[in-house]
């Protein structure tokens, strides 16, 4: 049996365990946006109506604003043989299930904008038409991180500069050709500062491992709130 020893010597020879709630999620673009030199920082600059000219969020405001998210999993279809009196499972598939995201919303509901505008290339209810794959198919990736051993943050005037040491992307997926399946009801009630949060579920044709975005050595910078 092993020992209590053994199982941190493996913890920290690994750079411990894995944590539930250090993930990224990247989301494809819906359209519009700034050009120019703010187009640069279209990943972290707020989608403010009237300036941004819509009021979808960012991807990276998407990702902060993702409560919780599943890796997605994968079945292995098989069919029963027989051969004499030995019975056998025979692999013939696979299937998928839809990854299910949950949302905080803000008082823009930029959210339900992005989820909303993409809907309505899957499905046209004013003419009712449903569109074709190849126009709302879209890569999502999920990233699980690992937590840096060591930081620095300094900010200068309304740049705010983060380095990390030791962290980076543990494992990374795509779904292939996703795109929003089920959107729940958006739950309200009178408790006393509750949060509005709402459910999506996208399907997609399949997914693979690919390479992480986040290093060894990881620098962020985040202009902040430059207007």
């Amino acid at each position: 049996m092993p020992t209590i020893d053994e199982l941190k010597g493996m913890a920290s020879a690994k750079l411990g365990f894995a944590r539930s709630n250090q993930y990224l999620v990247e989301f494809p673009s819906m359209g519009g946006g700034l050009g120019g030199l703010l187009g640069r920082f279209s990943g972290f600059i707020p989608s403010i109506p009237g300036l941004t000219g819509d009021a979808k969020p960012s991807s990276r405001e998407l990702n902060i604003l993702c409560k919780n998210v599943e890796m997605p999993g994968k079945q292995i279809l098989a069919t029963e043989r027989t051969i004499g009196m030995v019975q056998q499972q025979i692999a013939y598939g696979y299937a998928v299930s839809d990854v299910s995201m949950t949302f905080y919303l803000l008082n823009d509901y930029g959210v339900m904008n992005y989820i909303n505008e993409w809907k309505s290339y899957v499905i046209d209810e004013t003419n009712f038409t449903a569109g074709y794959k190849n126009d709302y198919a879209k890569a999502i990736k999920i990233h699980q991180l690992r937590k840096p051993l060591a930081g620095f943050s300094k900010s200068v005037g309304p740049i705010k500069l983060n380095l990390g040491l030791g962290g980076g992307t543990v494992y990374s997926v795509e779904l292939i050709d996703a795109f929003p399946r089920t959107i729940n009801a958006i739950s309200l009630s009178n408790d006393l500062d509750g949060l509005v949060e709402v459910t999506v579920s996208f399907s997609y044709t399949n997914w693979k491992r690919i390479s992480g975005g986040q290093n060894w050595i990881d620098l962020d910078i985040n202009p902040g709130q430059i207007f």
